[in-house]
């Protein structure tokens, strides 16, 4: 900035006193004074261009992270992809460790975000100047919050890789000074290098470099591990954490799939089930069963229930105005007994509703089989949204422990049989038996029926010939996202 301002002062100084000079003494001499007030010029245009540069570098959008300046995952994931270009061979592996500070909230809570902030960016300096000191081929990222990705090309092993970690991890713990305040944090690091089986892409090293990360964090802090297939969970080696859920809420990671529910009569789409996937950035997309049950154990699906609601109602507004029809296009929604429990669940529902404009009638709840059986006050609020024309769909019917007596009780307007049945309709003694006594039983009650799961012709024959109105499962489609299944939807009623 004093640069800029001086050269501001030097090059008005001297085109003042160009242009006296220019009557006193004369072109000749004067020019000499012109070109040093052009210069001057030139400099300030100059070191304005680079700090703009500057500026932009600091905040070019996804590339790289506004605070510290480093490269954001998708740089990282460019540099990462010709590091392995070059180590094809074999002989140069590429290393990805996976940095995350410990307890970097206390620093936040304790002396302030903006102190946190300043911590963030010592430690990216101190980061990148570790890694250049290494090996020549080196490049470090921040994914957000308190963590941070390396590349380290060249290394010859994984002994030499972890030692690597360990050296970075120590210059960590060295004290940073804010202020007058001398901060100590420690970090765990995760390790993996290619070459290993299934290691030759980006995202699997970072996965995999995360999983490390995660099982160093349960053997206690400041430490470091290197990957080990061995540790992989039933999940593919993804071990989700409640700090992960969180920032996914945070940042929007949710997205809503549309699954349609279509008539086996006519074979047209009558309504959407509005499902939620989870778009991981290190695993991709990940579906319900690896998050749902650690979301409703923290509380969080409360967050998630109410962003699904929340886009599924607009979306299946703007598919009714966009193709009309009688009867209009339903959605279904999924809601769990977390959010059952919600003393405003009602209120919030009907404010969606009168948000995007969707008609009570057209929105259906499923719920399972827990929720009536042993929550009084979930009855209640079942009740009451029945009272106001919503209608209440029992999903995965006959898989838990539900007496037929419940329902002569209980507001459920759609049984949906589970896949588990529908799977062996026709070849499973017991689970075609279940079907058609299913079927029966609800048609007795005057409830619809929706079958899931049906992935064969014959399925869908059979359950039609029972009397089932709607099925969906993979003969019709997977869930989508919405521009596919918007796709799908026109496609499938412009014959009607």
């Amino acid at each position: 900035m004093l640069a800029q301002v001086a050269a501001a002062v030097l090059a008005a100084v001297a085109l003042l006193y160009a242009v006296a000079m220019l009557e006193v003494l004369g072109v000749a001499r004067a020019s000499i004074l012109v070109l040093a007030a052009v210069l001057s010029l030139a400099y300030l245009l100059y070191s304005n261009a680079r700090t703009r540069r500057r500026d932009s570098d600091a905040n070019p959008g996804a590339l790289h992270d506004p605070l510290t300046g480093l490269p954001t995952r998708p740089l990282f994931v460019e540099r990462v992809e010709e590091t392995l270009e070059r180590s094809a061979d074999g002989l140069t592996p590429a290393t990805i460790l996976f940095v995350d500070l410990d307890d970097f909230k206390e620093v936040n809570q304790g002396l302030g975000y903006e102190a946190g902030d300043r911590l963030l960016c010592g430690v990216a300096e101190r980061l990148r100047s570790a890694a250049g000191g290494i090996t020549d081929v080196s490049e470090v990222a921040r994914l957000g919050g308190d963590e941070f990705i390396i590349l380290l090309g060249g290394l010859s092993d994984q002994s030499s890789a972890l030692d690597a970690a360990e050296k970075i991890r120590r210059l960590i713990e060295i004290p940073f000074l804010l202020g007058e305040s001398e901060v100590f944090v420690c970090a765990s690091i995760g390790v993996a290098t290619s070459g290993a089986p299934g290691l030759s892409t980006p995202e699997s090293l970072l996965r995999e470099a995360n999983v490390a990360l995660q099982e160093a964090k349960k053997k206690g802090k400041a430490r470091c591990r290197v990957f080990d297939p061995g540790a992989e969970s039933s999940t593919g080696g993804r071990l989700i954490l409640e700090s992960e859920v969180r920032r996914a809420v945070r940042e929007g990671e949710f997205r809503v799939y549309y699954q349609p529910l279509v008539s086996l009569t006519t074979g047209r789409i009558g309504g959407m089930e509005a499902l939620v996937r989870w778009q991981h950035p290190l695993y991709g997309l990940l579906p319900p069963a690896e998050f749902i049950p650690l979301a409703e154990q923290t509380g969080l699906i409360t967050h998630i229930g109410r962003h699904v609601l929340e886009e599924a109602c607009s979306q299946v507004r703007r598919w009714q105005d966009e193709h009309g029809g009688e009867p209009a296009l339903t959605l279904n929604v999924n809601v769990s007994a977390v959010q059952f429990r919600q003393p405003n669940l009602v209120q919030e529902v009907f404010r969606t509703l009168k948000r995007s404009g969707l008609a009570a009638g057209d929105l259906k709840l499923e719920i399972t089989e827990s929720i009536m059986m042993h929550d009084a006050s979930s009855v209640t609020a079942l009740r009451e949204l029945k009272a106001k024309g919503i209608k209440i769909a029992m999903d995965d019917f006959g898989t838990g422990y539900s007496s037929l007596s419940y329902l002569k009780r209980f507001p459920v307007d759609t049984l949906k049989i589970d896949r588990s049945y529908v799977e062996g309709l026709g070849s499973d003694a017991g689970d075609t038996a279940i079907v058609h006594a299913t079927v029966a039983f609800a048609k007795s009650l005057n409830l619809d029926i929706t079958a899931e799961g049906i992935e064969r012709i014959d399925q869908l024959i059979r359950l039609r010939d029972l009397g089932c109105e709607f099925g969906q499962g993979y003969h019709f489609a997977k869930p989508l996202p919405v521009k596919e299944a918007a796709q799908l939807l026109a496609s499938n009623l412009a014959g009607r």
